[in-house]
């Protein structure tokens, strides 16, 4: 039969089980405020029942366990909507940088387009001004000077992108390691059968930075997590860390490589996804349109300008020295004339005329080879800026919404409310004083018996 020690252990175990819980209880509520903390939860248990003969007698409470409350599922779609986030900022950061070189300032290439055919209209007053003349090779070098400052501006901006590259892998390959070391851990504990909420919460945060980095996707197995980018490339598997490395490509920018294996073109999400973005299709698509415009430009003004004569009479060469290659035209821009003499304004070979420069002026309203006047092809590259611009903020808009919802989401389930663990710690108080009052009359009982007998049993 069950005496008194054996309620005095159930109290004890009473009492270990409910100081365990407020164990919990207490750490949950210190971690309120901890980046990627999972509240844990006392998992308690009736223990054991015991047999004696036909009797049945519980043994009381045990805690089995601590439990760290949290869905995968929903940490998943946490990594996913913080890589898109990442990458649409970092877009978003880029072009941010790129529309002041196209805003109406007066020193843009649009400005400068108007303000050169302005000079020819001005020139085509007086044909044989030389002063005129000259404003008119002075507006072609401005034009000139406009391009050659958009592309500069555009290559520091794509070597700034190259320089975050180096930057974003070097702390992806020190957050893999970081998560790799912590696989042991974590293998550590779930051999041992325990819950290993630290190590995983610990995990989860290095994952979530990762995410912001890269795109990545988490596969759980018994040596703990395996980590890889979007397309598969191996960052952690078990407690090896697959470090990516950089190389200058023949572009002469960095290119990701794994194991020797260029990735660069897989990586599409995240801040690297972004800049990569960014670097290798943005600028690239906004200086392509540069080139096109400089090189049908700079083409229909010397065939135009050919076909008159200048002021001693010659035929016309080129305004505008003709590119190389559409590679670059922009950045080749430049004037062919430097005598103002030389400028052929005249159509029938004589000093006053201005025949030549009325059909040089009609070309500012005239297609160029691509389709579209000069200040139209301009126009386009600015709507163009413009559109990739609104869409990185809109997807970066909608990515943080979504996120903020995803957040709230994970909060509710694993988040720590003060008010909610204040309530359980005075809840497994109040048991723990229950068990302790048992305790101290089964000493009382103990110590009554125990006089008893040492009074020979009388009254």
């Amino acid at each position: 039969m069950p005496g008194l020690t054996t309620s005095l252990l159930t109290a004890m175990h009473a009492l270990m089980a409910q100081q365990g819980a407020m164990n919990v209880s207490t750490n949950n509520i210190a971690n309120a405020n901890t980046p990627g903390y999972s509240r844990q939860i006392p998992i308690l248990e009736e223990a054991q029942t015991c047999r004696q003969g036909s009797l049945i007698y519980g043994n009381g409470v045990q805690l089995a366990r601590f439990q760290s409350v949290r869905d995968e599922l929903l940490a998943l779609r946490i990594q996913e909507e913080t890589s898109q986030q990442s990458g649409a900022d970092a877009q978003t950061t880029a072009t941010q940088q790129i529309q002041p070189l196209f805003a109406s300032t007066g020193q843009d290439i649009g400005s400068q387009i108007s303000a050169f055919f302005s000079s020819i209209s001005q020139l085509s007053t007086d044909p044989a001004n030389l002063s005129l003349r000259t404003a008119m090779i002075s507006a072609g070098q401005g034009l000139a000077t406009s391009f050659h400052t958009t592309v500069s501006r555009l290559g520091q901006i794509q070597s700034g992108l190259d320089g975050s590259v180096l930057q974003s892998v070097g702390k992806i390959n020190q957050l893999a390691q970081q998560i790799a070391n912590l696989n042991s851990d974590a293998s550590s504990l779930q051999a041992a059968g325990q819950d290993g909420g630290r190590v995983t919460d610990q995990q989860t945060e290095l994952i979530r930075q990762l995410s912001e980095l890269t795109g990545v996707s988490v596969i759980h197995t018994e040596h703990g997590i395996t980590v890889t980018t979007g397309n598969g490339t191996a960052l952690v598997v078990g407690n090896q860390a697959f470090a990516l490395q950089t190389s200058v490509g023949s572009n002469g920018f960095q290119n990701v490589l794994s194991q020797g294996q260029d990735i660069t073109a897989t990586l599409t999400s995240g801040s690297l996804g972004g800049t990569l973005t960014a670097r290798d299709q943005i600028v690239p698509g906004i200086l392509r349109q540069l080139d096109t415009l400089a090189s049908d430009f700079a083409s229909s003004f010397n065939a135009v300008h050919r076909q008159g004569t200048d002021l001693a009479g010659n035929a016309g060469g080129d305004f505008f020295t003709p590119p190389s290659s559409l590679e670059g035209a922009a950045a080749q821009f430049s004037i062919a004339v430097s005598d103002p003499a030389a400028i052929a304004a005249s159509s029938d070979g004589s000093a006053g005329s201005n025949g030549n420069l009325t059909q040089l002026l009609s070309l500012a309203s005239s297609p160029l080879s691509s389709g579209q006047t000069p200040i139209d092809s301009y126009s386009e590259v600015v709507f163009q800026v413009g559109t990739v611009a609104c869409n990185a903020q809109a997807e970066s808009d909608a990515s943080s919404l979504s996120l903020q919802q995803l957040t709230d989401q994970r909060s509710a389930l694993s988040g720590v409310s003060v008010n909610e663990e204040s309530v359980n710690l005075i809840r497994y108080q109040q048991a723990f004083e229950a068990a302790a009052r048992v305790i101290t009359t089964i000493d009382q009982l103990n110590q009554v018996a125990l006089n008893m007998g040492a009074n020979g049993g009388g009254f």
